[in-house]
This record gives C-alpha cells, sequence and structure tokens, in this order.
C-alpha cells in the first residue's frame, strides 16, 4: 500500500515520540490510529466475527447472527462486530436493528472506511441516496483504504438507483481509475453503453473484462456474459455469441439469455 507523504510524516512523529517518551508515543500512535479509522486489533470479538462471516458465506445466516451477536457481547467497543450484526439484521429485514448496530459502529469509528462503506450500502438501500453518496465518497477518500474502487463502484450502484446514469458512469470510471484491473465497473460500464445502444462501446469494455489480468467475480461475470451475448448479437458476431451464451448456460443457467433462433450457433476459433 502506498501511503502520502503526510501519513509518513505522522508515522515518523509516532516514532520519535515512541522514542522520547513510551507513554505519550503510544497516545499518539492510538490517537493518529482513530483518525485514520484503522480497525483496532487483538479484539477478543474478531474471533467471532470471523465465524460469523464464515456462517454467512456457508448459506447459514441465523448461526452467524448468533456469532456476531457473541462479537459484540464480547466486545461491545469492537467495529466490525456491530457492522457485521447489522448486515445480518439487514438480510433478514430487521431494519431497525440493523440501523441501531450501523449507527454504533459508525459512532465508535467514525473514519473506519469500512464501516463508511457498509453504513453507505444500508443508506442506498433505505434510498437515502445523496447520505449514502457522502459516506462512499468520505470511504473512499481515506488514504489507508485499499480498496478506494469498492466504495467508488457503491456510489455507483447508488447513483443508478437513484436514476443518475451519468453521475454513475462517473463513479465506475472513477473506481478504474482507482484500479485498472477491477472487473465489476467495466462490466456495469459495459451495460450502461448497451442501454443507450451503442454495443461497440459495450464490446469494448467486455474485452477489457475478459482478459487474463483483470479480476473478476461471479455477480460481474454474470452482468458481463449477459451484456457481451446483446454486443456481439448486435455487431453480428455469431461466433462470439456462442461463446459467451455456452459459458452462461454452463456458469448461470437461470440467467441464460434467450437465444436469437433455434438453430445451432457455430462454436468461435480462440
Amino acid at each position: 500500500m502506498k501511503y502520502s507523504a503526510s501519513l509518513l510524516r505522522l508515522w515518523v512523529v509516532s516514532v520519535l515520540s515512541l522514542a522520547l517518551a513510551a507513554c505519550s508515543g503510544k497516545t499518539a500512535v492510538r490517537d493518529s490510529e482513530q483518525a485514520l479509522g484503522l480497525t483496532p486489533k487483538d479484539s477478543p470479538a474478531e474471533l467471532y466475527v470471523e465465524l460469523a462471516k464464515e456462517y454467512y458465506r456457508l448459506g447459514k445466516t441465523e448461526l452467524a447472527l448468533r456469532r456476531a451477536e457473541q462479537a459484540v457481547a464480547t466486545d461491545q467497543g469492537y467495529p466490525p462486530a456491530h457492522v457485521w450484526l447489522a448486515f445480518l439484521f439487514e438480510q433478514l429485514h430487521q431494519t431497525d436493528k440493523a440501523a441501531q448496530h450501523y449507527q454504533r459502529a459508525l459512532e465508535l469509528a467514525p473514519h473506519n472506511p469500512d464501516v463508511l462503506n457498509a453504513y453507505g450500502s444500508f443508506l442506498c438501500n433505505q434510498r437515502r441516496f445523496a447520505e449514502a453518496e457522502t459516506h462512499f465518497l468520505k470511504a473512499a477518500s481515506n488514504p489507508v483504504y485499499p480498496v478506494p474502487w469498492i466504495a467508488l463502484s457503491n456510489a455507483g450502484n447508488c447513483a443508478l438507483d437513484a436514476g443518475d446514469v451519468s453521475k454513475a458512469e462517473t463513479y465506475y470510471r472513477s473506481a478504474l481509475q482507482a484500479n485498472p484491473s477491477y472487473g465489476y465497473p467495466l462490466a456495469r460500464l459495459a451495460e450502461l453503453a448497451m442501454r443507450r445502444g451503442d454495443a461497440k462501446t459495450a464490446k469494448g469494455y467486455i474485452d477489457r473484462y475478459f482478459k487474463p489480468e483483470t479480476l473478476r467475480t461471479p455477480a460481474a461475470s454474470q452482468i458481463a456474459l449477459r451484456v457481451g451475448i446483446e454486443a456481439e448479437r448486435t455487431l453480428g458476431n455469431r461466433k462470439r455469441v456462442a461463446f459467451y451464451q455456452e459459458i452462461l448456460d454452463k456458469n448461470f443457467p437461470q440467467a441464460s439469455v434467450p437465444r436469437e433462433h433455434p438453430d445451432p450457433v457455430p462454436s468461435p476459433n480462440h
């Protein structure tokens, strides 16, 4: 991770403080961590948070919720515990409880980019678009946030939900500037290009998406394949249509795009 010059100076000052006076140095470091929104280390709640994440990944939401509740009970001052409990309450449509724990996490760590990003997503789901945008941008601008492109992509999604396509495209492009290898904004920009009938531009984004160096996710790949089929079909590239369709059918059968005609399309040479 690259640090700005000001952050480097802050680190040097902290080291000098430690050398001159251990107690004051530790206070300076702690204050600096809070100002930068760094997550506290060595909390006894951390194990329960990790268990909650794993249970959620396995689709066991109720078990995940129990572990998140244990995390909060173990250390009520640990922001990730509140974020995960809030997120799980949100998945269970218990909005008031979700809001309570998101807000508590924000009180504990008002500059933490993960907390800001998570709360921004919650606000967007509640259609509080302007507030959500503020939190996403605050997260993305934090110099120690290792993945600002995630918050910028979320800002793009929220702008779309608000009906502002131009702003959404701006945020997706900003996400790509922050990380040119991040695939999600490429898929969304391709989708928006097809909405306005620009198949050539959409194809360009999809070609970039499927380059080996691109970071792809299942959700983004499903969008990219659907848009790729539509764009290549518009441009008359039947082999590429068949290629994308085969991948979509194999990996996302529930999302398959209706075929243009019942006759089989030859496989591409690639």
